[in-house]
């Protein structure tokens, strides 16, 4: 819910009224008046923070400043232009022309209200001095309150009487008087239905009208007033008044202004018509009675229609600089949201990767257990397969070779060396025994390629007989050409056998 405090700062009152809004709907939460007689800078300051503490205001979203118009000097310009650009250069050459302050003293704004019958620019000039805007600025800041919106008090007027009338003055090009009684002045306002044709004070307000006695002087003033708006060419005459503001009490002077300038004039009660909360409907009559409220209202209320605003320079710089550290704020805001979004981003396929490494680790773990026991098994099953193939050991190749000696030959010396060869020695009478031996043991599946190393004949005890060696490699079988021996006892490996006959 959007909070808009609108605050006026005058003599002799402070005036401040909330306004909430949610949802496109406005309503008045509060109305505050103080007095502000001898009262210092940082007495105001404090009153304001009070009473927004009061209404639990920590921080409102919009301050606007209602400027009296008691102390603006409005003047109606006619400028020969329509461009808006032209309009605004020749306004700051008029403008110095029409106060009796330096340009350098005085702050301004204006707003274009119509065109004449020569395509001149009707133009109403509003003029403030510099140190009464500074000073309120001075005491907004003090209050914790920051605004760039300081605008005319009578147009804040206009936008109330349109809100609580329901569209008053929409009648085709009618104008109207706005009188808008204050305490110590009245506001005398000529208006069409969109727009502030001319503005004048008038120097008594309430405190004054009690008093029937100067009521001459102040009907002196209207006509006065009158008579000096039909000179600035609103060319129009009023048709009807309608008396606002502080007006509790006055239904005579109504009557009289009625009968004085012979048009209608109606009472408008300052709450009337519009979105009040129950705290302002229960607030006291006296309340809105001592001083007019109707500027503050419309200000808060209606912040569509485009108003007279007065820009101190300062101020511009401060609100440029505010915009220059929101837009850096939003910006580092939205940068660091990326790149945390990135980090998250990275942070997340990073916990995954390192969750997928986690998981093959533990699979891994488990896994190398199953491998190094397999292979502890398969170890086993090589030792025992090992034990098991009798085919490589001695005495199944002393076997084979008995088994295919002849009974012609005498072996005197058998040298056997695992999987690489068997050497055998021995006698015989005839040479064919020895090639018969020969072919007995190539056919035999544990040896091949049977080589003679000599063979040589002797004489033995008076008999000749024929000495030989043979090298017998042996089929160990890892080649994969060998046969498998068939009736082969089993018997345990040895790795190196040497007999001799």
């Amino acid at each position: 819910m959007n909070v808009t405090v609108v605050l006026e700062i005058g003599n002799p009152w402070l005036k401040v009224v909330v306004v909430r809004s949610a949802i496109g709907m406005a309503y008045v939460k509060a109305l505050a008046l103080f007095s502000l007689v001898q009262a210092s800078d940082e007495a105001i300051a404090k009153q304001v923070s009070d009473f927004l503490r009061t209404q639990k205001i920590k921080r409102a979203q919009t301050a606007i400043v209602s400027f009296s118009r008691n102390a603006v000097t409005l003047r109606n310009l006619r400028i020969p232009s329509v461009n808006p650009s032209e309009i605004d250069d020749m306004i700051k050459l008029h403008v110095g022309r029409q106060v009796p302050y330096a340009k350098e003293e005085i702050i301004s704004g204006y707003r274009v209200v119509g065109k004449d019958t020569m395509g001149y620019s009707k133009v109403m000039l509003a003029i403030v001095h510099r140190e009464s805007v500074r000073r309120i600025f001075r005491i907004l800041e003090r209050a914790g309150l920051y605004t760039d919106r300081l605008e005319l008090s009578s147009d804040g007027v206009l936008s109330w009487l349109c809100l609580a009338m329901k569209g008053v003055g929409v009648r085709g090009a009618e104008t109207f008087i706005i009188l808008d009684v204050d305490s110590g002045f009245s506001d005398f306002i000529i208006s069409g239905s969109e727009n502030i044709l001319f503005s004048r004070v008038i120097t008594q307000g309430r405190e004054q009208l009690v008093d029937q006695d100067k009521w001459p002087k102040f009907l002196g003033e209207m006509k006065q007033t009158l008579v000096i708006s039909q000179g600035e060419e609103i060319v129009q005459r009023p048709v009807r008044v309608y008396l606002t503001g502080a007006g509790a009490g006055l239904e005579k002077l109504a009557s009289r202004i009625e009968t004085e300038f012979n048009m209608p004039v109606e009472k408008v009660a300052p709450l009337t018509g519009l979105p009040l909360a129950k705290e302002v409907v229960q607030e006291p009559e006296g309340l809105v009675d001592e001083a007019s409220f109707s500027a503050l209202l419309g200000l808060g209320l209606d912040t569509v229609k485009k108003k007279i605003n007065f820009v101190l320079p300062e101020a511009q710089i401060r609100k440029a600089l505010r915009e220059k550290t929101r837009d850096a704020i939003i910006l580092g805001s939205g940068a660091m949201y990326l790149m945390l979004m990135l980090c998250g981003i990275y942070l997340e396929r990073m916990h995954a990767k390192q969750a997928l490494l986690d998981l093959i680790s533990t699979r891994y773990k488990t896994m190398k257990q199953g491998v190094e026991l397999l292979d502890e098994k398969l170890e086993r099953i090589r030792q025992i397969k090992s034990k098991l193939d009798t085919k490589s050991l001695a005495l199944n190749y002393l076997l084979e070779v008995s088994r295919l000696l002849p009974g012609e030959i005498l072996v005197t010396n058998i040298v056997f060396q695992k999987d690489e060869q068997m050497t055998i020695k021995g006698r015989t009478a005839q040479m064919s025994d020895i090639f018969k031996f020969i072919t007995l043991l190539e056919n035999s599946p544990y040896f091949k390629d049977i080589q003679t190393r000599y063979t040589t004949r002797r004489t033995f005890k008076g008999v000749d007989l024929n000495e030989f060696e043979l090298i017998c490699p042996v089929d160990s079988g890892k080649s994969g050409t060998g046969k498998k021996a068939k009736g082969a006892p089993k018997a345990k490996e040895a790795k190196e056998t040497k007999e001799e006959t």
